[in-house]
């Protein structure tokens, strides 16, 4: 299966659906890998599958599911596991079969029950709905953030949690298939993991990695951002499945570190000169050095990479989360506009 479009209506990028990038290993894509355009991945063993991740609503989830089944004949769902805890990649959990047991190390399972629950966002997308036609500025910003939230559905979604959480290190065996988890987080979130397919040097990298599309750092610290894509490197695999963006190769990490070293250098400079975080991610993203990424969608997330770099890592709280989401689409509004 292969879309046109993104959610959204816009001309996809790459095509989404169902990819096998190796033998017995599959990657489920959401084109363009803007907000909630997650991937998921599904590794096959003799007569079992491991899901890694579901997607940000129940109905998206079915989807996904019943364009798997004709593999799941042959190797049913026996376990799922979450790489970290932003909704966009376990809101769909609850339509899982009872029997598949969810795994997730024991830093998701508790972040993931501190998360703001979907009438958060629901909300927020009502509220972004209600003000797109104001004039003005808080127009265009409601207008953008509603446009990314208005192709999902969360009214009814129901959560659901780990069953059993795992260590870093960790092997599972899936049909006679060893699969690796290493937890390389917190840097996104506060807990990232990715699953590591050694039999056929795939690397499912979760939200550590981004690919044609600007990352997001809602935890910190950059630099651990920075090691953890050494580690991915480190693991020499063929194919790194995103959790947004089309499969890809060493380049793409490379270029991602590429970012990162110039953000946070960017930022540490910015700051001396005394300037607030809004106005260092606006510098910044104006700057030359930016050019090396003007491919990137969503170029607006500067503004929070940039505020999570000035501060102390950890978990923002809801409220905080949301309002920098606000300023975030505030940033993206003017760079649409030329402004």
């Amino acid at each position: 299966m292969a879309t046109v479009a993104t959610l959204a209506g816009a001309p996809a990028r790459f095509p989404g659906g169902l990819r096998e990038v190796a033998p017995r290993t599959w990657a489920w894509l959401q084109p363009n890998g803007g907000l909630g355009e997650s991937n998921a991945g599904l590794i096959l063993g003799d007569g079992a599958s491991l899901l890694v991740d579901t997607l940000w609503d129940e109905r998206l989830t079915r989807r996904m599911l019943g364009e798997l089944a004709p593999l799941l004949a042959e190797a049913p769902l026996r376990h799922a596991l979450v790489t970290h805890p932003d909704g966009d990649h376990w809101w769909g959990n609850a339509v899982l079969d009872a029997g598949v047991e969810l795994l997730a190390t024991a830093a998701c399972d508790r972040a993931m029950r501190t998360e703001a629950p979907p009438r958060v966002l629901n909300a927020m997308a009502a509220a972004a709905g209600a003000l797109r036609h104001v004039p003005g500025r808080v127009g265009a910003t409601a207008a953008r953030l509603h446009g990314q939230l208005a192709p999902f559905h969360w009214r009814g979604v129901r959560l659901r949690y780990a069953d059993r959480t795992v260590e870093d290190g960790a092997t599972l065996d899936v049909g006679g298939r060893p699969v690796r988890l290493l937890d390389l987080g917190p840097t996104h979130s506060p807990a990232d993991a990715v699953v590591h397919v050694p039999d056929e040097g795939v690397v499912f990298s979760a939200d550590l990695l981004f690919v044609g599309v600007t990352p997001i750092m809602w935890h910190g610290p950059v630099e651990t951002w920075l090691a953890a894509l050494e580690a991915l490197l480190a693991l020499d695999a063929g194919v790194y499945v995103p959790g947004h963006g089309p499969p890809c190769g060493r380049a793409e990490i490379e270029q991602l570190a590429a970012y990162w070293r110039w953000l946070r250098d960017g930022v540490a400079a910015q700051r001396a000169a005394g300037r607030s975080v809004g106005e260092a991610a606006r510098a910044l993203v104006r700057s030359p050095e930016q050019r090396a990424f003007a491919g990137w969608l969503n170029p607006e997330r500067i503004l929070v990479n940039v505020a999570t770099i000035c501060r102390a890592p950890g978990e923002l709280s809801p409220p905080a989360r949301a309002r920098l989401l606000v300023q975030m689409n505030a940033l993206g509004a003017e760079l649409a506009a030329g402004r």
